[in-house]
């Protein structure tokens, strides 16, 4: 076995189980003894015997479904996704202990970001009117999930083609979503999905006056239309790039399919991200061709949206034509709510603590005011958790990245498809921070997808380096 400073970890494993056992055994609980007890040995077991990084295939694809899941299987999502992470962790450190993997690509400035950002986060919890509790459900999806990503997925994914899977997984992923979708518009919902529209609350915002807002087995439209418009941007420009011919195909096919999905999910919000990325599609590209093609489809379709009023009659036109009008009474609200929480807000410049914006506040009974004000948005969300220092410092942050990732992906990496690809995965996700100004874009999955893309472009150079060397021995 070799030697270095992560061997330790099984000894240090090995002790804590054995303490939390005893703390069990004490309470009377002999199933979750044994239950605990068996742990150890089947982390054992996946971690000698589980092939290269399936596991986080598997991660992957439960990340994409569990919304979904929990809305037939009562379960607190937040900690059901800590708990899986933290699986991953401790069966990644354990493998390499028996094969070390090479710990410098992680060392990136997305790495340092986030650690930043996860220190800051952590901080909030001296934050004297934080809510601990609230805290440990938060902390997941706003720092420790892209800090994790940011240092696993470089180093599991060493090859390209174990890249592309991953995009193929994600692929099939979106045809199910739009299916799901399209079954929910063309034979009705089920008996769970109603007692969530009219039980739960949900047919305030998913049956309106514009018509039914699909959400497929996401948590709401909202979410399935930001995840669809980001797929589309994706798989709709890489689908040029990527071999062999069945995986072009795929991807035309989950193109097609995302913007069937992102059409009935009736998201406003999620048109933008379409557009944006073709702007960033095109300012990334520095192709004379790409551009006029890209400017000329986005003039047609912004005069058509803007300028005229051909499909009025359709719904899902009408609602995609409203994102540009700038007196729509949705985004008045939105603008209403936010000049009621400034003055709020004026003297709390580190927020009021992780997890509290917004009606969560109401589960811990603190922030009556600001409870009844929705925040609407990522941006918004971030504000009112971690003040305008917090909020300041992820923008910082996230510029940062964008800027490094594109300057990656410009000048660094000098393969034709791999630099497109990147592209499509920059392009992408700015279109879909642009659309954080009015959703939340963290919600399971998108959140993790998001990180997970990000630490691909870092690990892009990498990629390089391995297509380079494949063309000069062929």
């Amino acid at each position: 076995m070799p030697k270095n400073g992560s061997s330790y970890i099984i000894p240090a494993l090995l002790i804590v189980s054995l303490y939390t056992i005893y703390l069990l055994a004490i309470k009377g609980n002999i199933i979750i003894v044994l239950l605990f007890a068996i742990l150890p040995a089947i982390l054992l077991f996946t971690t000698v015997f589980s092939k290269k990084h399936y596991y986080f295939h598997v991660f992957f694809i439960v990340n994409y479904l569990i919304m979904g899941i929990s809305r037939y299987v009562s379960m607190k999502t937040g900690i059901v996704m800590l708990g899986i992470t933290l699986g991953i962790l401790v069966i990644f450190l354990i493998k390499n202990i028996f094969q070390p993997y090479e710990w410098k690509r992680c060392l990136t400035l997305l790495t340092m970001a986030w650690v930043i950002w996860f220190i800051y986060c952590l901080l909030e919890l001296f934050n004297p009117l934080a809510v601990i509790e609230a805290w440990n459900i938060a902390i997941a999806g706003y720092a420790l999930l892209p800090l994790l990503c940011a240092i696993i997925v470089p180093i599991l994914f060493i090859k390209f083609n174990s890249f592309k899977w991953l995009l193929i997984i994600w692929a099939f992923l979106t045809l199910l979503a739009a299916f799901k979708g399209y079954w929910q518009k063309n034979h009705g919902f089920d008996a769970t999905e109603i007692h969530w529209l009219f039980v739960e609350g949900g047919a305030k915002t998913h049956i309106i006056h514009s018509g039914i807002r699909f959400f497929s087995f996401f948590s709401d439209a909202a979410n399935y239309g930001i995840s669809m418009g980001l797929s589309m941007t994706v798989f709709g420009i890489s689908s040029f790039f990527v071999k062999p011919y069945w995986v072009k195909f795929l991807f035309w096919g989950a193109t097609i399919a995302a913007i069937y999905g992102l059409m009935i999910s009736g998201t406003r919000s999620a048109v933008v991200i379409p557009f944006v990325s073709l702007i960033a599609y095109t300012i990334l590209c520095k192709n004379m061709k790409h551009a006029l093609l890209s400017g000329g489809l986005f003039i047609v379709v912004l005069l058509f949206l803007t300028q005229t009023n051909i499909g009025n009659g359709y719904a899902m036109i009408r609602r995609v034509r409203s994102t540009f009008n700038k007196e729509d009474a949705s985004l008045q609200v939105r603008y209403i709510n936010k000049e009621k929480m400034k003055p709020l807000m004026k003297d709390k410049p580190f927020g009021i603590g992780l997890g509290l914006s917004g009606k969560r506040s109401e589960r811990f009974n603190v922030h009556e005011k600001l409870s009844k004000l929705p925040p609407d948005s990522l941006l918004t969300m971030y504000w009112i958790d971690t003040g305008i220092v917090g909020l300041s410092l992820y923008l910082t942050l996230l510029v940062l990245i964008l800027t490094r990732s594109s300057y990656i992906a410009m000048f660094v990496i000098k393969n034709k498809h791999l630099k497109n690809i990147t592209y499509s995965l920059i392009a992408g996700l700015s279109g879909t921070l642009v659309a954080a100004y009015v959703n939340d874009i963290t919600t399971y999955p998108n959140g993790v997808i998001m990180s997970i893309l990000f630490a691909f472009v870092f690990a892009a150079p990498y990629y390089d380096k391995e297509l380079t060397q494949n063309e000069q021995t062929t």
